[in-house]
């Protein structure tokens, strides 16, 4: 295409964009959300166009068959699952280089409403693995800073009245200090996890009839090894489901 049409192009999209947004905006509660929804995807749409050629999926994690994660699914048409939904990972190798993953959106259970046949309860599965990180992760966190308050008082009562002394005791602070930032980075994290656990519903259902590829990008969390959700993964019971379900909806009998 030429130079010119492209301009036109992008003209014309503004203006349309421009149009529904303003429509939106003067219209009902409804409509308004909508607008607000729209908007904040386009950002979000734009960071990740602008970060493609940058992004390097080989510096996220390996996510594994099973894994929980956070997605940003992005603005949903109709009944699609949209927004930020935790996920369960379907593929059964996916190397770090690979730019994509196989998901299946999850969802909490509505009061009132049954669990469709296209979709997978999974009960209270997640919730109670995340907890029982948290427990523990402050169990151990509270083992170190005992001991470590032990060490530093011990420390600080050493000798210095040699250069030697002065060394050793300088050497064994520095040691613990080391020591006290790692329980901190620990402490961190544990607060993130209350806060998800806070957030979270006890009843999860696998919307198996929304199975989608995604791009590594749109991964929210967990990023690393460390974060919130790395380690949380479904059980062999619940992907034997999902596998199921999967081949009853898509495959033949």
């Amino acid at each position: 295409m030429k130079k010119e049409d492209i301009i036109n192009n992008k003209n014309d999209a503004i203006k349309i964009l421009n149009n529904y947004l303003d429509t939106c905006i003067s219209s009902d509660t409804k409509h308004l959300k909508k607008a607000n929804l729209v908007s904040y995807w386009l950002k979000d749409y734009i960071k990740y166009i602008e970060s493609e050629e940058s992004f390097d999926s080989a510096k996220l994690k390996k996510y594994n068959r099973g894994d929980i994660i956070k997605v940003n699914l992005g603005f949903n048409i109709g009944n699609e699952e949209g927004g930020l939904h935790y996920c369960v990972v379907l593929d059964r190798v996916n190397a770090r280089k690979y730019s994509t993953l196989t998901v299946i959106p999850l969802t909490s259970q509505k009061e009132g409403k049954g669990i469709p046949n296209s979709a997978i309860f999974l009960g209270t599965e997640i919730y109670d693995n995340l907890y029982s990180k948290n427990s523990s992760l402050k169990e151990n966190a509270k083992k170190k800073s005992k001991n470590y308050s032990d060490e530093l008082k011990a420390i600080q009562n050493l000798p210095e009245n040699s250069e030697n002394e002065k060394i050793i005791k300088t050497v064994k602070l520095n040691n613990i200090n080391e020591k006290i930032q790692l329980l901190n980075v620990d402490i961190e994290l544990i607060n993130k996890i209350e806060k998800e656990i806070s957030q979270m519903k006890n009843g999860s259902i696998a919307l198996v009839n929304q199975i989608t590829t995604i791009s590594k990008q749109r991964i929210y969390n967990p990023k690393s090894d460390i974060d919130v959700l790395s380690g949380i993964k479904l059980s062999s019971n619940s992907l034997n489901l999902i596998d199921e379900k999967v081949k009853k909806l898509f495959t033949k009998n």
